[in-house]
C-alpha cells in the first residue's frame, strides 16, 4: 500500500515545490494534512513563494544525491517534480535512506517520434522501473494556468499585444495541454493510491486539439480575433540552425519548430481509470488563466 494512502499526516520530500506544478501539489498536500518537507535550490529566486511556517525548507539540488540522501531522512515517501533527469541521484539517494515509496514527474514528450526529445526520457524511466522501489510514473502534457505558466502565458501576452500571430506550417497538429491544477490533482492521487505502484500514467488535457484551434481558443478566451499568418516550416527550421550555430538568442530553437511536425495527443484512459483522473478542457482552463493574468495587470485587454 501507498504511505500516503496509510495516513492523513505522512512525511513528504517535495521537489521542484516552488514552480507550476509543484506549487500547486505542495497545496494539495497541506489541504490534507500531510508533513511537507521541500527540497529548493539554494540559489532559487523563488524560494519566498514557500510559507516557511507551513512547509520544512532544506536547501540543496534534486541533482545531488547527498542533498536529496539528506532531505530525505524521515521522510515516507518522496514526490520528485524537478525533473527525470535527476532520476540516478533520486534512486540512489531513495534506497540509501530506505525510502521505498518514490514517485517521479516525466513527460509526453517519452512518446515524441523524435529520438533527441524521446530517448532521454525513455533512459530515465528505465532506471525508475530497475529500481526495485515502490515507483510511480506520470507523465503530463504541457502544463498551463497562472502568471507561473511559460507556455500559455507567453501565447497570450503576444496575442494581447499583437493584430497578426504567425503559424509554423498548417497548423493542423494535434496539441493537448493541461491545466497546472488538474495536473496536480492527478499526480497526487497517484502518490497515493496503491494501484499506481510500479505503473507510469499519460497526464494530459481533457481532448486534443489542433495548433490552430489552440490559438483561436486563446484568442477568443481574450475578446480578439488576429490575422493568422502561415510561414513554411522548413526555412524556419534552417534559419533557427543557422542561428543556433552563431550562438544567438532566439525565442523558440530548432527542436520545437522541427516537432511541430508531429502531434502531441495522448490517451489517458489508465489515469481516468485508476486516478479518477478528469481534466478539464482547454477552452476552461485557459478562460481562468486570461481572468488571473487580467486580475494581475499582466494583459492589457
Amino acid at each position: 500500500m501507498s504511505p500516503l494512502a496509510r495516513s492523513a499526516n505522512m512525511r513528504v520530500l517535495l521537489t521542484g515545490a516552488t514552480g507550476l506544478l509543484g506549487g500547486a501539489l505542495l497545496e494539495l498536500l497541506l489541504a490534507e494534512g500531510h508533513e511537507v518537507r521541500c527540497l529548493v535550490r539554494a540559489e532559487s529566486p523563488n524560494a519566498s513563494r514557500l510559507d516557511a511556517g507551513l512547509v520544512e525548507i532544506l536547501r540543496g539540488d534534486a541533482s545531488d544525491e547527498e542533498d536529496l540522501y539528506r532531505a530525505l531522512k524521515g521522510a515516507d515517501a518522496l514526490v520528485h517534480v524537478a525533473g527525470i533527469e535527476h532520476s540516478p541521484s533520486v534512486v540512489r539517494a531513495a534506497r540509501r535512506a530506505g525510502v521505498e515509496r518514490v514517485l517521479v514527474v516525466g513527460s509526453t514528450s517519452v512518446h515524441s517520434a523524435y529520438a533527441f526529445r524521446s530517448s532521454p526520457k525513455l533512459e530515465m524511466e528505465e532506471l525508475v522501473r530497475g529500481s526495485a522501489l515502490a515507483w510511480t510514473i506520470v507523465r503530463p502534457s504541457m502544463i498551463y494556468g497562472s502568471e507561473l505558466d511559460k507556455n500559455v502565458h507567453r501565447l497570450l501576452r503576444f496575442l494581447d499585444r499583437s493584430p497578426v500571430f504567425p503559424i509554423f506550417g498548417p497548423g493542423t497538429n494535434l496539441w493537448q495541454p493541461v491545466y497546472y491544477e488538474d495536473c496536480a490533482r492527478g499526480v497526487l492521487e497517484a502518490a497515493k493510491r496503491p494501484v499506481s505502484v510500479h505503473r507510469s500514467y499519460d497526464l494530459p488535457g481533457a481532448e486534443p486539439l489542433t495548433y490552430l484551434d489552440l490559438v483561436k481558443t486563446a484568442a477568443w478566451a481574450l475578446g480578439r480575433e488576429p490575422r493568422i499568418v502561415r510561414l513554411p516550416i522548413e526555412p524556419v527550421r534552417r534559419a533557427l540552425v543557422a542561428a543556433e550555430r552563431l550562438r544567438l538568442p532566439l525565442p523558440v530553437d530548432s527542436g520545437q519548430v522541427t516537432r511541430l511536425r508531429e502531434d502531441k495527443a495522448y490517451p489517458y484512459e489508465d489515469a481516468r481509470r485508476d486516478l479518477d483522473y478528469a481534466p478539464r478542457p482547454f477552452r476552461e482552463g485557459v478562460a481562468l488563466e486570461v481572468s488571473r493574468l487580467r486580475r494581475l495587470g499582466i494583459l492589457r485587454s
